[in-house]
C-alpha cells in the first residue's frame, strides 16, 4: 500500500509522469537483487541510489548513481569544488533530507540541495530512484529529474580495479 511521500507529492503537484514500484521493506537490499525482483536483472544500472555528503564546512551535496556502483568521493569533491567530502552522518541526515537512510529520494527533500546525477543516467529513457521510503521506487525520465532538482551531470562512479 503506497502512502504519499514528499517525492510523490512533488511529482503530483507538478503533473510529472511517473510510475511506482514497490517491494517488501524486508525484501531485497542490493540494487541487483531489487532488479531481479522486478524482472530486469540485466538492467540493474537503471536503479539509482541517492547519497548525501558534506564538506564539513556546512556544504551538503546529493549524488545519484547506479545502486551497485560506489561513489568516487574525490571525483565528486572536485566537481563541486571542495577539498573533500564525507558521507553525511545519520543524526543530520533525516533532519536535512526528511528521509531515512535507504529511503532517500532526490525529490522532495526538506532542504533543497545541489544534486549531481551520474552521466550513466543519460543511457536510459527512464531510471528508478527511491520514492521516499524503503521499498518504494519511482520510475522517472532522467531529464525530468534533472529539471525537478536542478541537477548537473558528471562521472561520479568509482572505477573498479
Amino acid at each position: 500500500m503506497t502512502h504519499t511521500t514528499n517525492a510523490i507529492h512533488v511529482l503530483q503537484e507538478n503533473n510529472i509522469p511517473y510510475s511506482i514500484m514497490e517491494y517488501p521493506e524486508n525484501g531485497p537490499v542490493a540494487a541487483s537483487d531489487v532488479a531481479k525482483y522486478f524482472g530486469f536483472g540485466d538492467h540493474a544500472d537503471r536503479l539509482f541510489k541517492t547519497l548525501v555528503t558534506t564538506d564539513q564546512r556546512g556544504g551538503y551535496y546529493v549524488f545519484c548513481l547506479p545502486g551497485e556502483k560506489r561513489l568516487d568521493l574525490k571525483k565528486a569533491a572536485a566537481f563541486v569544488g571542495v577539498k573533500n567530502l564525507q558521507m553525511l552522518k545519520a543524526d543530520v541526515f533525516e533532519k536535512l533530507t526528511g528521509y531515512v537512510h535507504g529511503g532517500c529520494s532526490p525529490l522532495g527533500m526538506k532542504t533543497p540541495l545541489p544534486t549531481i546525477l551520474d552521466t550513466s543516467a543519460k543511457n536510459w529513457d527512464t531510471i528508478y530512484v527511491s520514492g521516499g521510503r524503503v521499498g518504494l521506487l519511482l520510475e522517472i525520465a532522467p531529464h525530468v529529474l534533472e529539471h525537478m532538482v536542478s541537477a548537473q551531470y558528471t562521472d561520479i562512479v568509482k572505477e573498479t580495479v
